[in-house]
């Protein structure tokens, strides 16, 4: 096995981790007392744990993740698909549910030919683990908050929110992302520039709309040219 693969599942499947799913299980089995659904359980979670390991590894190209992950799904829900309308005719099984995760299989597919076409990884590794991102997260909310009151700039932000400025920039990177902030400009090349909040992208239905759209243009992208 690649060096950096073992590293990645030693990383990822700690002993907390590990016991959180044992424990997830065994309480799926509490209430259901179906050791055939926990069974089920048990190796969809497996799938979903290789699949998030051979994501990470450095060593791996995600693409090919992709394309063995759509092709998995297709070809799976292809079968359950054909078993629903044959051979358990008359037991009720939802025919339509394989023919939707086929469906999400072929899109994986596309996803991946749509990487390899354009020499991009949608699904390489990130630089900042997830805790970094949550650190990131809770310093934009302190920036946007701090914005509500009137513009300001960089280092008023930093002294407001007792940040660094770096730290800032970072928030300012996340929370001008979809436009919630942006930069006023100074009007002179002298002028340091401040940076406000635009109200109508804050609040619940703003993030609705906001994320939906996100969510549209990823599931739209194996499609576009």
């Amino acid at each position: 096995m690649d060096a950096s693969i073992s590293r990645t599942a030693r990383e990822q499947l700690t002993g907390r981790h590990l016991l959180s799913l044992v424990a997830f299980l065994a309480l799926v089995y509490g209430v259901t007392q179906d050791i055939g659904m926990v069974v089920a359980i048990a190796l969809s979670l497996a799938f979903v744990e290789t699949v998030s390991i051979l994501r990470e590894a450095p060593t791996v190209d995600s693409r090919w993740v992709g394309v063995g992950l759509g092709t998995f799904i297709t070809i799976a829900s292809l079968a359950w698909l054909a078993w629903e309308l044959t051979a358990a005719a008359g037991t009720g099984g939802p025919a339509w549910f394989p023919a939707l995760t086929g469906i999400i299989g072929v899109w994986f597919l596309f996803d991946a030919r749509k990487d390899f076409a354009d020499g991009t990884d949608s699904y390489a590794p990130d630089d900042m683990d997830a805790s970094e991102m949550m650190l990131v997260m809770n310093h934009a909310h302190l920036v946007v908050e701090e914005l509500k009151q009137d513009p300001k700039t960089v280092p008023e932000l930093a002294d407001a929110c007792d940040l660094t400025e770096s730290r800032v920039r970072e928030a300012l990177e996340v929370a001008t992302d979809d436009g919630m902030v942006y930069a006023v400009d100074g009007g002179s090349s002298d002028d340091i520039d401040r940076y406000a909040l635009d109200e109508s992208k804050v609040g619940s239905i703003a993030f609705v709309r906001s994320n939906g759209k996100r969510i549209m243009r990823r599931l739209a992208r194996p499609f576009r040219r």
